[in-house]
């Protein structure tokens, strides 16, 4: 017979060992980025990484073509919490597991610019979120640049790896499409 019965059989509270209060449990380390993006089957991926991770993890982020969000506000906090913590191997690989599609559509709603949600395949079907090719000067060369509003045969661009630049507007005529069909 244990101690522990041995005291509840003469009537006397058992000693147990005190259960940890939340202020003793370890704080979990908040997220600084989140990867995110769509996987060769188009579906959704989405991870957070740790302020220790962020260079890995934006190399990684490379690697398998995903975008990376700093997470600089409470509502991508939160999101971020939500998300399961990526991993990085000693390859440079990383692993970004499937996210619900609320939670990655909202994460995409966050990014500036958003992820492209693809390639139009002829002008007319050019559309906000879309990705084209556009030149800021001629004989500079084009470069990808996501669509992010259209006033009729007018787009405005923000541009995919620079999106710090000015946003450039143009007629749609003006920007190249990518594989078209």
């Amino acid at each position: 017979m244990t101690s522990k019965q041995k005291s509840q059989l003469q009537g006397k509270p058992a000693l147990e060992k005190p259960k940890p209060t939340t202020s003793e449990k370890p704080k979990p380390t908040p997220a600084a980025i989140i990867l995110f993006g769509l996987d060769q089957a188009r579906k959704p991926r989405a991870a957070s990484f740790t302020a220790d991770q962020v260079d890995q993890a934006t190399k990684a982020a490379k690697l398998m073509e995903l975008h990376v969000l700093k997470v600089d506000t409470a509502e991508l906090a939160e999101l971020a919490a939500q998300l399961p913590a990526g991993r990085i191997y000693a390859s440079g690989q990383g692993f970004v597991p499937p996210a619900r599609l609320d939670i990655y559509d909202r994460i995409a709603d966050l990014a500036d610019p958003p992820p492209p949600l693809g390639l139009p395949r002829s002008w007319d079907e050019i559309d906000v979120g879309h990705q084209v090719l556009a030149q800021e000067k001629p004989h500079e060369g084009w470069w990808e640049t996501i669509v992010v509003a259209k006033d009729k045969d007018m787009l405005t661009l923000a541009w995919r790896n620079f999106p710090s630049h000015p946003k450039l507007v143009c007629h749609r005529t003006a920007v190249a499409l990518q594989k078209p069909t």
